[in-house]
């Protein structure tokens, strides 16, 4: 393929620039390449650590696609981490395209893997301004499905437990009343939770918030808003869609390597 291909395949469909929450990069980071480059090997990976960015060069990928950057803000000094990486990246002609918060959003991102992931019927997009003012479909709303065989509602403990198995987790954080009915639920992937998320989940008529992140303070407020709040670890939700962006791209583009490198989970559990 033609890098021109896959840079507006990206841009226009599977994870568009303007999808972007804040001023992070989107695009090509690393050894800018001419619109007519030929690429034959695309590896994909959720970060660019030492292992991974190791991995391409040894292997002789031409792109890397990160989710996350190789920085995420202008470098003020090179620290050691760094010097590493822009050493191993040296060895092998290879150029880093990077999708940043444009894939939360994105149509079969963030948001619609964990959404997909729970078997929940979308009943709209949840809407937020952007730093730039542009509308972007961040999270998405969804009604509490249950599974034929289960009489009942669905409440926050049938949620979790779906959650568990689901995304293949052994612990959950969240907030809330087990026994609670579940009204509507708001999931924004990959985000840590804000009290302006909170409140606008509770005036969507949503009594529960499905998030990457949160910190204490959201905790106390939801508590006292009697809104649900869960928390799923960003590795697993950022895995799973990185998965299905390698099988999109390995359809599209059926002659060339497509590769996902599946970083390890850097947060352990004792």
């Amino acid at each position: 393929m033609l890098f021109e291909e896959i840079d507006t395949l990206l841009r226009s469909k599977l994870s568009p620039e303007e999808y972007k929450i804040n001023n992070e990069f989107y695009g090509l980071q690393y050894r800018v390449k001419n619109s007519d480059s030929l690429i034959k090997k695309i590896m994909l990976t959720t970060d660019l650590n030492l292992e991974a960015i190791h991995y391409a060069t040894v292997n002789k990928f031409n792109l890397i696609i990160s989710y996350r950057s190789l920085v995420n803000k202008p470098i003020d000094y090179f620290n050691q981490n760094l010097v590493n990486k822009i050493t191993l990246l040296s060895k092998y002609p290879v150029s880093i395209y990077v999708l940043n918060s444009s894939l939360i959003a994105a149509e079969g991102g963030i948001s619609d893997i964990i959404r997909e992931a729970l078997y929940l019927d979308l009943d709209k997009t949840f809407d937020i301004r952007n730093r730039y003012g542009d509308m972007i479909p961040l999270g998405r709303v969804c009604l509490p499905t249950t599974y034929p065989n289960q009489k009942e509602p669905l409440n926050l403990k049938d949620l979790l437990n779906r959650i568990k198995v689901n995304l293949e987790l052994n612990n959950i954080n969240f907030v809330g009343d087990l026994t609670q009915s579940i009204n509507k639920i708001n999931i924004i992937g990959d985000i840590l939770a804000n009290i302006k998320y909170l409140e606008a989940t509770i005036n969507l008529g949503c009594n529960c918030l499905i998030v990457c992140d949160f910190d204490y303070k959201e905790a106390l407020y939801a508590r006292d808003l009697e809104l649900g709040l869960i928390k799923i670890p960003h590795y697993n939700c950022e895995i799973k869609c990185m998965k299905r962006l390698c099988n999109i791209l390995s359809l599209e583009f059926p002659n060339d390597e497509i590769f996902l490198y599946e970083s390890r989970n850097p947060i352990r559990i004792f």
